[in-house]
């Protein structure tokens, strides 16, 4: 049956329909497909922001290139005019701009905004807490403050995102727009993730930076302590960790720098004293402080070290130690022990001088004494001369133990007194040697002066080169049975006298030559002396310019003590002394059975009368008992020599020499004191006198400078 036409239009309607819902579909699929390309794109354009924003947040080392780098790659994507981060400040009342990226044409406001009050921002802080965004394309509808910065920025649209992690405010993130840029949710929810990013990004970093302050500060703590802190790991002994005063003494550690290696040298191992052991127990938990001591031959130092074993950063074992310098108090440990040492030594030799001195004063009291009862008991001419000689040859001893013990007494305090003048080397050896020659009695011994030695001067005190030649020549007499002593000396180097006594002797054991300097040391303890004479000129010696004393000896053979005195030849012309001065104006002369009166200024009895026994015979003598009565008898009897003492009750020695010649005598003075240093001898010499004799004088002493005085 055929269709009519009616039929077949109606057909081709509903094809044509069909088609067109078919075109719509298709369409609209089209549309759909499009629109999931696109969300697509923008979704892998959007991942790919995020992942090269995160690369460089993570990667890159230095913090504001990195988020400088971040902020354009964000802002060049959003098509931002200004993009900024806000980060409180640590001080807790500021906060500012932070990093910043603008887009082309506009111009950079971080200068000015680095630094704003909390305080002052709160209404922006307060619409964070509230809203957590702040989004907006009319800048006029917020808080005035916020308004009037952005209108100095060119700002009319904003959008405002916090920083935060855990909950907790740190900052914001700002997407500035100088343009009425209309938001949508997609522009809301990217700002929102980045800000998510960069707030990430921006903790950490402040994390790191808090903890780098800190170890910074702890650092620089740890530099300022004055100990040696280091820190090592507990099982390679490798250093983790060392301060200031530690890198000093040390030398800058190396990686990996294992810490025996920095602390002793020349070590292929663990110390053997490491307190490894002591600082972990079995089950690895510490045990304590272990507190020890120890020297390093390194710094050749002493140090108290504390050792513990402690978690380190990355959750290692690891050991600290801090060493304390204990040097100066070992020193010092060791000072006490000495003195002590010292002390007992000195109580040991002070028991063995008291000892030895009670022998030695006692053995020539002894003679002295009995000798002295035997002359008053005998008539025998020839006994009595013989007690005289004993008695005069202890007492001379005496003299010189008292000397002796004097010149220890200055040694010791410090008080030694050196007079320098002028002195004719060859001459005074010559005169020694002849002093020695009259005193010696016979005997095989021949005593010698070296002819050859060379005629110079030299600037010393010559009382005690003589003290030192005398106790030399003394030594080799009492140890010289026959043969020879020599006494010579050389100019070395146009620098030092080297003087030399040499006998042919019984010589000196190699083993006591090491001691032979040293106080109360004998070579035979049965002959005459104390064992003082070479230990003080030994000390003189050293006092004369820091010279040098020794001895060359051979058993046998003989002996040559020596010393050195330095040289020095230019000391000025010779001046004429006030001795000499008084000499050139002795008094007019007196008539030949003239008897020279003698003005005695002591108060004392006994001295007076022993002066009277040896002057009687030879000079009237006028005794005064002080000063005051000195100067009235002078004034009364005009004396031709006055014997002043020093030391008198009322107007002393000295007043009274110092008034006589006020007015204007020249009578010849002589000090006779006890006082016998240089100081005393000077000052009476500055005071008037003419010379300076002290006590006890002997005998023919006295006589002979009394005579020098008062001769015609």
């Amino acid at each position: 049956m055929k269709s009519t036409d009616s039929e077949r239009e109606g057909d081709d309607m509903e094809l044509e329909q069909y088609r067109t819902r078919l075109e719509q579909m298709v369409e609209e699929k089209s549309k759909d497909l499009i629109a999931i390309q696109e969300n697509l794109e923008a979704t892998n354009r959007r991942q790919a922001l995020f992942i090269k924003v995160l690369q460089i947040l993570q990667l890159e080392p230095d913090i504001p290139t990195a988020m400088n780098m971040a902020l354009a790659e964000i802002g060049r994507y959003t098509g931002v005019d200004r993009l900024a981060t806000w980060e409180n400040h640590l001080d807790g009342v500021t906060y500012g701009c932070t990093y910043e990226w603008c887009n082309d044409g506009i111009e950079p406001a971080i200068d000015y905004l680095r630094s704003m009050t909390i305080e002052a921002g709160k209404p922006w802080f307060d619409m964070l807490e509230k809203n957590h965004i702040i989004c907006t394309s009319d800048i006029y509808s917020l808080d005035p403050f916020i308004t009037q910065m952005l209108e100095v920025q060119g700002v009319k649209a904003i959008a405002v995102f916090p920083l935060s992690q855990l909950g907790v405010h740190f900052g914001f993130l700002s997407f500035n727009f100088c343009w009425n840029k209309q938001w949508d949710e997609k522009d809301v929810e990217l700002m929102s993730q980045i800000s998510q990013i960069v707030s990430t990004a921006t903790k950490r970093w402040q994390v790191e930076i808090s903890l780098q302050q800190s170890q910074r500060t702890m650092q620089k703590v740890l530099d300022n302590i004055n100990a040696n802190i280091f820190v090592c790991d507990y099982d390679t002994q490798q250093v983790l960790f060392a301060n200031k005063p530690f890198r000093e003494e040390a030398g800058q550690v190396s990686a990996k720098a294992e810490c025996w290696k920095m602390l002793n040298a020349g070590l292929d191992g663990m110390c053997k004293h490491c307190p490894k052991a002591q600082l972990l127990d079995a089950n690895r938990k510490p045990v304590g402080v272990h507190v020890w001591e120890d020297y390093n031959p390194m710094t050749e130092r002493w140090y108290t070290i504390q050792s513990m074993a402690i978690k380190w950063l990355d959750g290692r074992w690891a050991i600290m130690e801090l060493a304390t310098d204990i040097t100066t108090r070992k020193h010092v440990e060791l000072e006490l022990i000495q003195a002590k040492e010292k002390a007992e030594e000195s109580d040991r030799l002070k028991s063995a001088f008291l000892a030895n001195m009670s022998h030695e004063i006692r053995t020539l009291l002894n003679a002295i004494v009995g000798f002295s009862s035997l002359l008053a008991e005998t008539d025998e001419e020839d006994l009595r001369q013989s007690y005289m000689t004993l008695v005069e040859e202890n007492n001379e001893l005496l003299l010189k133990l008292v000397s002796d013990l004097l010149d220890i007494s200055r040694i010791e305090s410090g008080a030694i007194e050196l007079t320098t003048t002028q002195v004719d080397i060859h001459r005074l050896c010559r005169e020694l040697i002849v002093t020695f020659s009259h005193k010696k009695q016979g005997g095989a011994v021949e005593l010698r002066f070296d002819e050859s030695s060379p005629e110079i001067m030299i600037a010393a005190d010559k009382n005690r080169i003589l003290q030192v030649l005398s106790n030399f020549i003394t030594n080799a007499l009492k140890f010289t049975a026959k043969g020879s002593i020599t006494l010579s000396y050389d100019l070395e180097n146009d620098a030092q006298v080297r003087f030399c006594v040499k006998d042919t002797g019984k010589g000196i054991p190699a083993e006591q030559q090491r001691e032979i300097f040293n106080r109360f040391v004998k070579l035979d303890p049965f002959t005459q002396g104390t064992g003082l004479g070479l230990s003080i000129c030994q000390s003189l010696v050293e006092q004369m310019g820091g010279g040098e004393i020794g001895v060359e000896s051979r058993e046998g053979e003989g002996s040559c003590f020596w010393f050195i005195h330095p040289y020095v030849s230019d000391t000025g012309p010779v001046v004429t002394t006030e001795v000499e001065e008084s000499l050139n104006l002795v008094l007019k002369v007196k008539p030949r059975n003239y008897k020279p009166l003698i003005l005695v200024a002591e108060d004392i009895d006994s001295n007076y009368l022993l002066i009277e026994a040896l002057l009687k015979k030879d000079y009237r003598l006028l005794r005064a008992h002080n000063g005051d009565e000195a100067m009235e008898l002078f004034n009364a009897q005009t004396p031709d020599l006055v014997l002043m003492d020093m030391k008198m009750p009322g107007t002393n020695g000295i007043d009274a020499i110092t008034a006589l010649r006020r007015t204007g005598t020249r009578v010849l003075i002589v000090a006779l004191t006890a006082f016998a240093y240089a100081s005393d001898k000077s000052l009476a010499f500055k005071a008037g006198c003419d010379d300076f004799l002290t006590k006890p004088v002997l005998p023919p002493e006295l006589r002979r400078v009394v005579a020098k005085w008062t001769s015609e």
